[in-house]
């Protein structure tokens, strides 16, 4: 590789993680809020879950306007997160799902 030639240079030092999609998008998102959704599909069945699911969104949309946080009419059922979106809906997601999910989840979240 390039770095042959460059004695103090270490590949695996300079390599960085993504803070994105590794951090914010991949374990928030991707992991978290899927797991949630997945656990209450396979507890409750489809139907009652998305009833959760709706709770769970109207919860995070009663959250009332307070500095630094931010307010989602829709939930967050909506298409297309940005990063700012999910660090913004990390502050009111553990709330939102408490009650439904065991205390051990909420715990783990």
């Amino acid at each position: 590789p390039f770095t042959n030639d460059f004695p103090h240079a270490d590949i695996y030092k300079m390599l960085t993680p993504d803070l994105l999609h590794q951090i914010i998008k991949g374990i928030f998102k991707d992991h978290l809020v899927t797991w949630i959704g997945k656990y209450l599909k396979i507890t409750h069945g489809e139907a009652e879950a998305n009833q959760i699911l709706d709770d769970i969104d109207q919860r995070i949309a009663a959250v009332l306007l307070y500095p630094n946080l931010w307010h989602f009419p829709e939930g967050q059922r909506f298409k297309q997160w940005t990063a700012d979106d999910s660090k913004a809906l990390m502050k009111v997601y553990l709330p939102a799902i408490k009650g439904h999910v065991p205390l051990g989840m909420v715990h783990a979240v």
